[in-house]
């Protein structure tokens, strides 16, 4: 009898053992990455310039040659359209194709061809926006692991300098893509089911549109740091209401060392691509 019931605890363990095993891992990606992060962007020095209130946000386009973006080309429009207007500081004016054609007998433009020379005065003139958005559809993979890519060029209608550019591909068959694809989605749509987390990443082009948008949108929207090339000019030009207050003696300015010499050497200039 002893036996039979040590052998019946010994199957009962063995089978527990190999259920566990069998058990799919979950994936912890998403909660602990390692996760994407945007390279290849440009944002002017001065970052995004304030008087920048309104955009204009040219057609969406398809790399030169490349069947598979245009194949997707109407599904991302929606989704880019959607997307980029969510933004809180910039209010988007979208130019459909038809109202492009009418303008100037094209349906879209790329940003490194020949503009008409009226191009960019008529779009400041109808549209009464500061800056201009040409937008482009680098890659698209709708199956399984899906990948999106984009090509955006944002520039100033009055000086006609470059703002901001990203050329940048999100390809779901990267480890670092898929978790934040899967953290952004897990967020956004508040579910609960890892199932169904795993089939979007897999499977919706258009959630990975949405989670690129919102990963390209704050690279636009940050502000880069300025430094000044001596602090007295930037104690100068700061704005103080009130009496200004008493300054004592100044002491004696000291000769700076080699490396103090060097901080304070100007910035290296920095070019701007124009149109």
């Amino acid at each position: 009898m002893k036996n039979t019931v040590s052998f019946t605890l010994l199957a009962t363990l063995l089978m527990g053992v190999t259920a566990c095993q069998n058990l799919p891992q979950r994936n912890l990606g998403p909660y602990f990455g390692p996760f994407h992060k945007i390279g290849n962007v440009y944002l002017a020095p001065s970052g995004l310039p304030s008087t920048v209130r309104r955009m204009a946000v040219l057609p969406l386009i398809p790399s030169r040659g490349n069947r598979d973006a245009e194949r997707g080309l109407r599904s991302m429009q929606a989704v880019f359209t959607e997307e980029f207007s969510r933004n809180r500081q910039v209010d988007v004016v979208t130019i459909t194709p038809d109202r492009l054609e009418r303008m100037f007998g094209r349906r879209g433009f790329y940003a490194d061809e020949p503009l008409p020379f009226d191009f960019l005065p008529r779009l400041l003139a109808e549209t009464g926006c500061q800056a201009l958005l040409f937008t482009e559809l680098s890659t698209f993979r709708a199956y399984p692991p899906v990948a999106l890519g984009w090509k955006l060029h944002l520039f100033d209608l009055e000086t006609e300098e470059l703002i901001w550019a990203v050329d940048e591909v999100f390809d779901g068959g990267e480890a670092a893509v898929a978790n934040s694809l899967a953290s952004y989605i897990r967020k956004s749509h508040a579910s609960h089911q890892s199932a169904a987390t795993e089939i979007l990443v897999l499977n919706s082009p258009r959630e990975m549109a949405r989670f690129s948008i919102a990963e390209m949108i704050p690279t636009l929207m940050k502000k880069n740091p300025q430094v000044a090339a001596n602090p007295a000019e930037r104690n100068s030009s700061q704005k103080v209401s009130g009496k200004p207050a008493t300054e004592g003696p100044r002491p004696a300015p000291q000769p700076e060392t080699p490396a103090e010499a060097e901080e304070n050497l100007p910035p290296m200039p920095t070019t701007s691509d124009a149109i």
